[in-house]
């Protein structure tokens, strides 16, 4: 705004200096008339007042443009300053490659992840820089932008520190509406997986024993049973009840009830191979799939289960014993049932097994 008016005021200070300096001339030596006589009204002198005020029209309308000028490169430069700290002062990593892959730019934040401290990794390969595997995922995604003009989003692994990352792919088009690069930003999300993952874990988790729950006994029954029915192989099934649990709340209360459930758990996790499913299904019902078993180990698995429940009553003074009635189901992949199915299986079995310990 000050250099529009310096224009300004520079134009009309040339414009009557001239005026002024040219009457004072014409006054001396050619005309006989007053100074002001000259200057304003002498007819021989409108051609050049005319100039003069050609020039001052000139002066205001070059003023005018220079300074629409000014603000205009003066708006760019504060748009791409304000675009520039935005780019670097993120804690995203933003970067853009060309159709070839190379990259053209890097903020602050990609250039410390890459381990450059300056410019020189600019027409430098993507592939230069990441594995194979990598890289074909990378241009993959690109492609899909430089083809269609739509930004995409992608999760992403890094397999250099196993940290997750957001990307968010988008078209760089140059004035004639070319797509000519692919601009990406990259979210660190690493902390937001791990919470996910924690609150995934949390669904699928008995929280009194630390042992999956029957949401997380589906889960992964369902892909079991998938797999057996691919690989043409059974399924056993564990079905365990603890007996008794009603006594033990009634004379003991309801926290030494709770005891009795997490020790039978933990009698579980210690017989079981930790890559065995292991669940509580209900109040007093656990399953357990042992990943692998086949019917000439299933008894043999039974029987160590027992041991193992005998081996916990010997230990210390205890006011009541453990009791664990378990039962076996069998999936047949040539016969197959739900799982649904395979649960009642295992509770009718489990069901005979305590009928018998009442009447011995």
């Amino acid at each position: 705004m000050k250099s529009t008016f310096k224009a300004i005021f520079l134009s009309i200070i040339a414009a009557l200096s001239l005026w002024v300096i040219n009457a004072a001339v014409n006054t001396f030596f050619y005309y006989d008339e007053s100074f002001l006589q000259v200057l304003l009204f002498h007819n021989q002198e409108i051609s050049f007042k005319l100039v003069a005020v050609g020039l001052l029209i000139l002066g205001l309308f070059m003023a005018r443009l220079f300074a629409m000028q000014n603000r205009t490169e003066n708006a760019m430069r504060e748009g791409e300053e304000k675009y520039r700290s935005l780019v670097e002062s993120t804690e995203d990593s933003i970067y853009v490659v060309d159709r070839n892959y190379k990259y053209l730019f890097m903020n602050k934040k990609h250039l410390s992840r890459m381990g450059f401290s300056g410019d020189e990794y600019i027409g430098r390969a993507y592939s230069e820089f990441h594995l194979p595997y990598e890289t074909n995922w990378f241009i993959e995604k690109a492609n899909s932008v430089f083809s269609t003009g739509d930004s995409v989003q992608h999760e992403y692994k890094s397999l250099k520190d196993s940290s997750y990352f957001l990307l968010t792919l988008s078209p760089v088009k140059n004035s004639g509406g070319t797509i000519v690069a692919v601009t990406v930003i990259s979210k660190d999300i690493t902390e937001r997986k791990s919470i996910e993952e924690k609150l995934k874990a949390l669904s699928l988790t008995d929280e009194l024993t630390g042992i999956y729950n029957r949401r997380g006994f589906f889960t992964l029954v369902e892909h079991q049973l998938k797999l057996s029915k691919r690989q043409k192989r059974g399924i056993f099934m564990l079905y365990a009840d603890l007996d008794h649990l009603k006594e033990i709340n009634d004379t003991f209360g309801h926290q030494e009830g709770d005891l009795a459930l997490i020790e039978t758990a933990n009698i579980l996790k210690d017989n079981f191979r930790e890559s065995d499913i292991i669940a509580r299904i209900g109040g007093d019902e656990f399953v357990v799939i042992p990943v692998g078993a086949n019917g000439d180990n299933i008894e043999t698995i039974t029987l160590r289960l027992q041991k193992a429940v005998d081996i916990h009553n010997s230990k210390g003074n205890r006011r009541y014993k453990l009791s664990i009635s378990a039962g076996i189901a069998y999936y047949n992949p040539l016969n197959p049932c739900s799982v649904d199915e395979l649960l009642l299986q295992g509770d009718e079995s489990m069901y005979e097994q305590k009928s018998l310990k009442q009447k011995s």
